[in-house]
């Protein structure tokens, strides 16, 4: 009768042992396949790419581009692409297919001499960073001329041409790298001078000709510069917060000129390299590197692309750059890089492993 006793006591507590035994094999299982660090297995995942379609050719055509600069979207996904040797503006849906263009060469209302970088607001009026003219203008999403905002000159409100316009999607005021005065200048959804920050110089808060702009989800403000390699980041107030980046070809590391950024709903930074290096990298808050797509490709000169899995030339080169500007993510997550030096627009989309979905 003891012995029957005891028999059922024993049973539970194998079981349980059995159990908890279990769970920390499962549990040692998922950390063996995360990578090492703050970094989950499914944000890995996430910053890995693949290419899935391209569009464009060099032309003055419906859907050409001659040298294209920048990419933004609207509400309803639609793809605007500032075509700045075109010195105009172009309009397609989300798979490339053009639906309408605006803009011609000059400085009255609604033409543009150099358009470069573009913003889109939440009523899908757009933005254009007007350089040569130094001012920013305001279209509608049908190409309507609604204002401009600024002039050349130094003073508050001023430009010298200015390279990049953003909104800040929280409070809706926009931001302007005034390149060439070396600072940044801060207005309301009004265009409202609100403040500025900056000078030309290479202590902390100082610019070396900025150019790109991105704010992540506390509001902070990154800024990448022409001519000195990495991001600086601010408060909203342009207080400086730190800073990271040096010169080189290895990952983290940077080709001069930079070219533009963008920040994703994670926080995570896209940064195109330069020329002599061309690529998008991909790193978090901090400046650590995630990951990076793209290698060289020179499909303007007609010898074809370098395969960099083996000899011999790459004819599409889909997935290779030549002399790539700017970086955008859309509300899918697809990635698209304006591939400036081969007259064309890249799009890739992230790789999900089904394990982490």
């Amino acid at each position: 009768m003891h012995k029957k006793k005891y028999f059922i006591l024993v049973i539970p507590m194998v079981v349980t042992y059995l159990v908890f035994f279990a769970i920390d094999a499962s549990l040692a299982s998922a950390s063996a396949l995360a990578p090492a660090g703050n970094t989950t297995a499914a944000k890995e995942v996430q910053t890995k790419y693949t290419f899935i379609e391209k569009w464009g050719s060099f032309g003055t055509g419906r859907g050409q581009f001659n040298r294209p600069h920048d990419v933004a979207f609207d509400s309803t996904g639609n793809v605007y692409v500032s075509d700045r040797d075109n010195n105009r503006v172009q309009k397609f849906t989300p798979n490339g297919t053009f639906i309408k263009t605006w803009g011609s060469k000059g400085s009255k209302d609604g033409q543009f001499s150099i358009p470069y970088s573009l913003a889109i607001d939440n009523s899908d009026n757009i933005y254009v960073a007007d350089r040569e003219n130094s001012r920013i203008q305001k279209f509608d999403n049908n190409g309507n001329f609604i204002a401009k905002y600024g002039t050349d000159g130094k003073g508050d409100g001023q430009f010298h041409r200015p390279e990049d316009v953003r909104i800040e999607s929280h409070t809706g005021d926009i931001y302007v790298t005034d390149t060439y005065n070396n600072r940044i200048e801060r207005f309301d959804k009004n265009f409202t001078f609100i403040t500025k920050w900056g000078s030309k110089g290479s202590s902390n808060g100082q610019f070396q000709l900025p150019h790109a702009i991105g704010f992540d989800s506390k509001g902070n403000v990154y800024v990448d510069e022409l001519e000195r390699p990495g991001v600086q980041v601010f408060d909203s107030e342009g207080k400086f917060l730190r800073k990271w980046g040096s010169v080189g070809t290895a990952d983290g590391q940077f080709s001069l000129p930079q070219e533009h950024l963008w920040i994703d709903s994670r926080d995570h930074l896209y940064l195109v390299d330069g020329a002599p290096n061309p690529r998008v990298q991909i790193f978090d808050p901090n400046g650590n590197f995630l990951g990076k797509v793209g290698s060289p490709c020179k499909m303007s000169t007609g010898e074809g692309c370098i395969d960099p899995d083996g000899p011999g030339p790459l004819s599409l080169g889909d997935g290779q750059f030549s002399k790539p500007e700017h970086v955008a993510i859309d509300s899918e997550g697809k990635m698209y890089v304006v591939d400036r030096g081969n007259h064309r627009i890249q799009v890739f989309a992230p790789v999900i492993n089904e394990s982490t979905k």
